[in-house]
């Protein structure tokens, strides 16, 4: 082993240190003790900010309380050990500048997996609520069945179907609401392939749909107390021509014979399903619909934008010939389901960028902490730095020592911070729900459950980010000390 790297890792984790000499036993009575007391003082902070009222109503029992207390107690026991054997075999300075980047590969890599988990989420439901592309015209789309029937030629197309969607009033025992409506083409062979269909429940709900019926969502369901075989009286705003005729409009009664559940509370708390036929007659659309909704046989966006590219270029004689009729509002345009949210996705791009950069200072602040402990280190180390020269060690070997210190420091503090995040992460839903009212959860993310996704690429940017820094803070150290001429060295001493 090169004697420069020898002595860097000696002079990181030295032995024979008072501390180092230190009773291993002592060192975990002590973190015994810490952690108690750590322990306590977080029972006090759950109980005063209404964390453990929150925790006795989800999870119902003291002894699943008491549970989930003992496996926080454990794992506080298990940190403060750490942190305790650390400061027993390093230098105190090392030694804190190793959990300033350990905390800051920690937070990093939390955040930018929990972004990602909600990108992806969001992803996975535009998909499965608004298809893979989506196909309309500056108007109604006339004969969309003709649009449709040549998009299904395309390989990769499991499903193309016309769709109106709009804003209906309905009423039930006197409770008004305004969903979303959305229509189900039951005249269309692929309608399996349609992910909404699969979230119809229960089972063979789907077919008992018919002009006389409905499907809510699992929200409208639940507020309005529905049960399978109600009636629900349907609004729309083409009845305000019957009240310019003078005309009593009445409202459409239709039986619910299905709830429709998808996880993502953006449509199951405002939306409810009718069938096309009867959507097309409440809001008098003849033949026509409102675009064509295709759905692939794969997810991922390239694959996506290659199909889209594929229909955009099958359509283009029948949108030709549907421009020389009726004007240049009847050319058929298709859109990505990320095109068709681009503001959404945008958001959660700045977002997860903001983020990086704010939580990257935490790693850049204990980069500092590594300079100055490696300057300290130059100045206390300044005889054997002498010594060193005199016996004939290069100035780029001297310099090597403290660069390798602050890579040392890098790589162990990257460790620990994967390990770290990692468990984070694992607990995450139980965090959450600590400190978080689900409901809320809901409310503002509109999911269930709090989503992660870890990507290689973002543990590779924030691993290689950290190495480089760490490694550069040592730089300056390692000049001041290649500077350093053995004779005022050993002069000074």
């Amino acid at each position: 082993m090169p004697w420069p790297v020898y002595l860097a890792f000696k002079h990181l984790f030295p032995t024979g240190r008072r501390g180092a000499r230190a009773s291993l036993g002592v060192t975990l009575l002590w973190s015994l003790a810490l952690a108690t007391v750590f322990f306590i003082v977080l029972l006090g902070f759950f109980g005063w900010s209404g964390v453990l009222g929150r925790m006795r109503m989800q999870l119902g029992s003291v002894g699943a309380i008491a549970n989930d207390m003992l496996i926080l107690w454990l794992w506080l026991l298990a940190v403060v050990a750490f942190v305790a054997m650390i400061f027993r075999s390093t230098p105190f300075f090392h030694a804190m500048s190793i959990l300033g980047i350990t905390l800051g590969v920690t937070v990093l890599l939390t955040v930018q997996s929990v972004m990602n988990g909600f990108a992806n989420e969001y992803e996975k439901v535009f998909i499965q609520t608004q298809g893979h592309l989506d196909v309309m015209a500056g108007q109604a789309l006339v004969n969309p069945q003709e649009v449709a029937q040549v998009i299904r030629k395309v390989p990769g197309v499991t499903l193309a179907e016309p769709e109106i969607g709009g804003v209906v009033l309905m009423r039930h025992n006197g409770m008004p609401a305004t969903p979303v409506v959305r229509s189900f083409d039951l005249s269309n062979a692929d309608l399996a392939h349609d992910p909404l269909a699969a979230a119809v429940q229960p089972a063979g709900a789907l077919d008992q749909l018919d002009d006389q019926s409905i499907l809510v969502g699992a929200g409208v369901y639940d507020r309005f107390n529905l049960h399978l075989g109600d009636k629900v009286d349907i609004y729309t705003l083409t009845m305000l021509d019957d009240i310019k005729r003078d005309e009593v409009p009445m409202p459409k009664e239709l039986k619910v014979v299905g709830v429709v559940s998808t996880g993502w509370t953006g449509v199951d708390q405002n939306t409810v399903f009718l069938s096309l036929r009867l959507l097309r007659e409440l809001f008098d659309f003849g033949n026509q619909a409102q675009a064509i909704e295709v759905r692939l046989d794969r997810d991922d966006l390239p694959y996506t934008r290659a199909k889209q590219a594929a229909v955009q270029q099958a359509l283009q004689p029948l949108s030709d010939q549907r421009v020389a009729k009726m004007g240049p509002d009847a050319a058929l345009s298709v859109e990505t389901w990320q095109e068709l949210n681009m503001d959404q996705m945008k958001i959660l791009i700045v977002e997860k960028t903001v983020m990086f950069y704010i939580m990257i200072v935490i790693v850049v602040v204990a980069a500092f902490c590594i300079l100055c402990s490696l300057a300290t280190t130059v100045v206390r180390k300044t005889r054997e730095i002498g010594v060193l020269g005199a016996l004939g060690a290069s100035p780029a070997q001297l310099s090597a020592v403290f660069c390798l210190q602050g890579m040392f420091i890098g790589v162990v503090g990257t460790l620990i911070g994967i390990v770290a995040s990692l468990i984070l992460l694992h607990y995450r839903q139980n965090i959450v729900e600590a400190f978080v009212d689900q409901q809320q959860l809901i409310e503002f993310y509109k999911f269930y459950t709090f989503p992660v996704e870890y990507r290689f690429a973002d543990f590779v940017n924030i691993i290689g980010f950290t190495f480089c820094i760490c490694t550069l803070a040592g730089v300056l150290p390692a000049i001041w000390a290649a500077r350093l001429k053995p004779a005022d060295c050993l002069r000074s001493d």
